[in-house]
């Protein structure tokens, strides 16, 4: 016997070694992989993404600094978002900014490192169900690679620091009980820790409320047994964790109200008072919170195919980049079938780990079946709390088919388990944001309702009229006719050229006389080319019109408003995408203007495809101007890109101070002329510099800070190649309910120098806060004509002294560059008006409301003898000239 104990020994001694390492090395290697997922291309996106821009800023409060998006009646060390969420998660990302600075790596750190320990948490979840090694590894490998574990734990929403805490309390719950049904002592530290760990979870998001429901319920379901093994004393204090120590744990969390109360009007001083009312406002506001979003989806279809989060959406050239919160399909199909066999075949019939079953069970109703009850708007994301169920019954089944004798159960999970892996890895790039070709899913697999779901329209705003309306033609009176000039070759920047005057020639017979309604505004002038108009629209739409047939060329998508005059140079078709929210602060540079997709993009005139987007910090809402075969831009934030026309490749940046809104650069020669304003903390600017760029060296050629507070930045520079010609705010009074008093003032500035050379009043009166608050002058013929969106008139100037050469009172305000057309001057009115003026006298020939709607800085173009016109109600109108 000795002789054969020593023979077996070492390879009983080796065996033993593998089997004690062998969890450790895959586990291991799960992690890792794990790691990579969540880590590719952490931090690349430089902005806020998707819900980001609510968590985010209220962490710079709580830190009391300026917030990245512009709060209202932020109270510095008080969370700005008191009824959306509660604090933890938000005090957390704070955490992360304090330590290691306000940069996105930081802000998803606490997400991210928390969701790389997921797989850990379901693998001992699973090994304590089912006890065995492989449906731990199983599950852990399953979260380790789930769609929803992997966005949720990049994004700094609450949800990547509250999931984990549901994976930790479910581990809590089911180790604590089974200590106790296996007839071992109560351990009253674990219970008071598990307590104050479901108070956190509590803290986190309101998802941890679907952990103590769970709780309940399957201490309910073991309440027996539990009393039996129990003293009274020690049941109550089962009871207690799961209500007063989680209560108190999560109270604790709002430790920054404890001084001096929520500084909020409508919470009681106390804070003890504040904080039960509070708790009652956000269950009342959340439970019942509905709003449409192109993303949300019913909870009924999360068992289906579920229309995802999008997180993120980036078009680039040849190529898009998504970032989308799903999980595969299949698994949450197998999940929900394993569910229900696991249950019955071998939890009830065969009495194989029944408890286990109904510990799934439970947790999935309780994560799951809770969302069918609220009439609140969801997203699939919400999901995400339920996906271990399914997980942990997958692993389950599929282990006990794996090892059983059976051979058909081989191949059934042997089968189910490629079909998973193939799967996974298809959609593995929605997940983490890899670049894809144009077309890729939807060549392949994609499901209709992974799209964004359109707006419904409300009966009460809906636009129910006719899509097309008659125009009479417009009276000329006793206006010369414009004189016939030659097409355009190219349209390469605002208004096409420094004068700001689009009066263009036409070739043969122009239909004419109706206006065609598109979804959106139209802001700015659309582009003539041959036979063709080009336009953008607030409504995410580029459009392609034929002025011959009256019927669209083709119409492209895009992912936020064009506010831009399509530029054109040969195929290229150039816009740019944005709007005009606040999205961050900079005490250097002030406000950053420009929420969600901005961005240059290229799109051939053409076929109306898409080529290349370059990605801004902000908004792109002025007209670009290309130059030498490059793109130049100014952004919401503060910088004038120079972009390759053929590839989207940046050339050259230039840092400027503050952001530029809807003034359009002016290119003269080798020189651009660009306007900012900068906002310190609010409204009005702190200052307002008009730049002259020298487009051969990349430098400033000058500065000027002008004595405005505001406007600059919305107003387009002309010039008649000796002057700049530019419009300001100087004053603003009397604000009462978004109402000001404004004043209108243009400057005059030497071209070479920057130098005023002078400046005059325009006029004010009272108008909203924020809007195109002066008008766009334009340069013809020695003589400048600009509108006062404040005082409504209309004043000629003689261009190089300033002097007046008439006003005239309009009654409606103006922002849009007056057009010459022969010796009349076209001026669009904010109440829909259409005026005719004498170019030389001012005296007003001829007004018409055209009923189409509004019209803001979108001037009118001049093509041959009719005129084209669009309108902040969607309307593009084409007028004949006719004599009366």
């Amino acid at each position: 016997m000795a002789v054969e104990t020593s023979v077996m020994k070492p390879s009983h001694l080796t065996t033993a070694r593998v089997n004690r390492w062998r969890p450790w090395l895959v586990m291991t290697l799960i992690e890792i992989m794990a790691f990579c997922v969540r880590w590719i291309g952490f931090g690349r996106y430089a902005h806020l993404i998707y819900d980001e821009y609510y968590y985010v800023p209220a962490a710079d409060v709580l830190l009391g600094r300026h917030s990245p998006v512009h709060l209202a009646h932020a109270v510095p060390g008080i969370d700005p978002n008191l009824l959306s969420h509660p604090p933890l998660a938000k005090e957390l990302i704070a955490l992360c900014i304090l330590w290691f600075g306000n940069h996105p790596w930081a802000w998803r750190l606490p997400g991210e490192v928390l969701g790389i320990l997921v797989p850990i948490g379901v693998y001992f979840i699973a090994r304590a169900l089912f006890r065995s090694e492989l449906a731990g590894e199983m599950a852990a490998l399953l979260a380790a690679f789930d769609g929803l574990m992997i966005t949720i734990s990049r994004v700094a929403l609450p949800d990547s620091t509250a999931f984990p805490l549901v994976i930790l309390n479910m581990l809590g719950l089911w180790l604590l009980v089974a200590h106790v049904r296996q007839g071992r002592p109560l351990r009253p530290t674990w219970w008071i820790l598990w307590g104050i760990s479901l108070g956190l979870g509590l803290a986190a998001k309101w998802i941890g409320a679907q952990t103590i429901l769970a709780a309940w319920l399957f201490l309910a379901a073991n309440q027996k047994l539990l009393r039996r093994q129990l003293s009274p004393r020690q049941w109550m204090l089962v009871i207690l964790s799961v209500t007063w120590i989680p209560l108190g744990a999560y109270f604790l969390t709002y430790f920054y109200a404890f001084g001096s109360g929520f500084h909020q009007p409508w919470l009681p001083h106390n804070v003890f008072l504040a904080f039960g009312k509070l708790q009652w406002l956000m269950f009342k506001a959340m439970w019942s919170l509905t709003f449409y979003h192109p993303w949300s989806s019913n909870a009924w279809s999360w068992m289906l195919l579920p229309r995802p989060t999008a997180f993120l959406i980036i078009s680039q050239a040849g190529h898009l980049i998504r970032v989308m919160a799903f999980s595969n399909p299949l698994v949450i199909w197998l999940g929900l079938l394993s569910l229900v066999v696991g249950t019955w075949r071998l939890g009830w019939a065969k009495r194989e780990n029944l408890w286990a079953w109904i510990y799934l069970d439970i947790w999935w109703l309780a994560f799951y079946g809770t969302w069918l009850l609220t009439p609140r708007s969801k997203f699939t994301y919400y999901l995400l709390s339920a996906m271990p169920a399914f997980i942990l019954a997958v692993s389950a089944l599929g282990t006990h088919l794996w090892t059983h004798r059976n051979r058909r159960a081989k191949i059934v999970a042997g089968g189910a388990t490629g079909a998973v892996l193939v799967s996974t890895l298809y959609l593995l790039p929605l997940w983490v944001g890899l670049p894809m070709p144009d077309g890729f899913y939807h060549r392949l697999v994609w499901v209709p309702s992974w799209d964004a779901k359109p707006k419904p329209t409300h009966p009460a705003f809906a636009y129910t009229g006719p899509e097309r309306l008659p125009l009479k033609s417009l009276n000329w009176g006793p206006a010369t006719l414009p004189s016939e000039t030659s097409p355009l070759a190219s349209w390469t920047q605002f208004e096409v050229g420094p004068q700001h005057n689009v009066a263009l020639g036409w070739s043969g017979h122009l239909p004419s006389g109706y206006a065609q309604h598109f979804p959106g505004a139209i802001v700015d002038q659309p582009a003539v080319m041959n036979s063709t108009l080009y336009f953008g629209t607030n409504g995410g739409q580029v459009v392609a019109w034929d002025l011959a047939t009256k019927h669209a060329v083709w119409q492209d998508t895009v992912p936020n408003m064009t506010m831009t005059t399509p530029l054109i140079d040969q195929d290229n078709l150039i816009v740019g995408l944005g709007n005009n929210t606040f999205r961050s602060y900079s005490p250097q540079t002030g406000w950053v203007r420009g929420a969600g997709t901005n961005g240059l993009m290229d799109i051939n005139r053409t076929t109306g495809k898409e080529m290349w987007f370059f990605a801004t910090r902000g908004e792109d809402m002025p007209t670009p101007a290309i130059w030498r075969g490059t793109v130049l831009e100014v952004t919401g934030g503060g910088h004038l890109d120079a972009v390759s026309i053929n590839t989207g490749r940046l050339l050259w940046q230039l840092t400027l101070s503050g952001f530029d809104s809807m003034s359009s650069p002016l290119l003269v020669g080798n020189t651009l002329y660009v306007a900012t304003n900068v906002y310190r903390e609010t409204y009005p600017a702190a200052s307002s510099t008009l730049w002259a760029i020298n487009l051969v060296t990349h430098q400033v050629l000058w500065s000027r800070n002008l004595p405005v507070k505001s406007g600059l930045s919305d107003c387009s520079p002309a010039s008649n190649g000796q002057l700049v010609f530019i419009a300001g705010a100087p004053a603003i009074t009397q604000t009462v309910a978004n109402q000001s008093r404004i004043s209108n003032e243009i400057f005059a500035l030497n071209a070479k120098t920057g130098l005023v050379v002078w400046h005059e009043s325009l006029g004010s009166g009272i108008m909203p806060i924020d809007v195109e608050e002066e008008g766009t002058p334009t340069a013809l013929n020695g003589v400048v004509y600009i509108g006062s969106p404040a005082a409504d008139r209309i004043t000629a100037f003689d261009a190089a002294t300033g002097r007046k050469l008439w006003v005239r009172a309009v009654g409606t305000g103006v922002t849009a560059s007056p057009l010459k057309l022969g010796s009349a001057l076209v001026v669009l009115g904010s109440n829909g008006d259409l005026l005719t003026l004498d170019a030389k006298t001012g005296q007003i020939w001829h007004r018409v409301n055209l009923g189409i709607g509004s019209f803001g800085p979108q001037a009118p173009v001049g093509l041959g003898h009719s005129i084209i016109v669009s309108s902040l109600s969607g309307w593009i109108g084409i007028l004949p000239l006719a004599r009366r």
